[in-house]
């Protein structure tokens, strides 16, 4: 189920005079949460509070996604993920702002693999200032749930905890194929076994378990499930 947070943007006008700006800007929502394989968009209406025309840009100055995912940005149309700035003007197959017109720009993005969180900065401003705004988005998508046996995954699946890095604890989720005995561990960053999880017999479906590190030092710690038709490690940070 989607879940839509609306804050107020971190906006940063660098210029003496805020009033001097030839744009505003209205952030719909700077954070949400959904599921693998939807699209989550970003929206921001841009503006020209000027009587005269305004071109107006849109970079993204931090594109921090986990992998699988991508991000693209549109301004009249959307453009391919690899571009980072965008404007209003014919090079982009768009037209500058006229006086008091408003126009939506927009960031979608789209987790195709990995659930966890995406980091994403953009600067708009108009080409005729020295100011300009900066706004911070954040995406996130969470595990199904906790234990859903009616969810048949038909493959084994161990994937990235959430959070991560955490303090102090955090949440590593797995799919199993079929009943069996399954055995969580965790480790150091020399080898050495600090935490055993789960062993015991685990049902078909997804399931997820807490970690808590509270009597662990800051560092790097792997944690491996181990069942007789699956094997997998990955990597996790703690920082206190």
């Amino acid at each position: 189920m989607k879940m839509i947070k609306s804050f107020v943007a971190l906006i940063i006008v660098l210029n003496a005079n805020a009033l001097s700006q030839s744009i505003s800007i209205d952030v719909h929502d700077t954070f949400i949460s959904d599921t693998l394989g939807s699209e989550m968009v970003f929206a921001v209406d841009v503006t020209n509070i000027t009587d005269a025309e305004q071109a107006v840009y849109l970079v993204r100055t931090i594109n921090n996604l986990p992998e699988g995912w991508t991000s693209s940005l549109c301004f009249d149309a959307c453009f391919a993920y690899w571009i980072d700035s965008v404007t209003t003007t014919p090079d982009f197959n768009s037209a500058p702002l006229q006086p008091a017109e408003s126009r939506e720009i927009s960031v979608h993005v789209v987790p195709l693999e990995n659930t966890g969180t995406g980091y994403i900065q953009l600067k708009i401003g108009a080409l005729r200032d020295t100011g300009f705004f900066i706004v911070d988005l954040t995406a996130v998508v969470n595990p199904t749930s906790v234990n859903d046996y009616s969810y048949k995954p038909g493959i084994y699946s161990l994937f990235q905890n959430f959070p991560n890095p955490f303090n102090p604890s955090t949440q590593i989720t797995f799919d199993l194929k079929k009943r069996e005995h399954v055995v969580i561990s965790v480790y150091n960053s020399i080898g050495q076994e600090v935490k055993i999880l789960n062993n015991a017999i685990m049902y078909e479906g997804r399931h997820s378990i807490n970690f808590n590190a509270e009597d662990l030092n800051s560092g790097i710690y792997f944690y491996r499930i181990n069942t007789p038709g699956f094997v997998s490690t990955k990597k996790m940070i703690l920082i206190k």
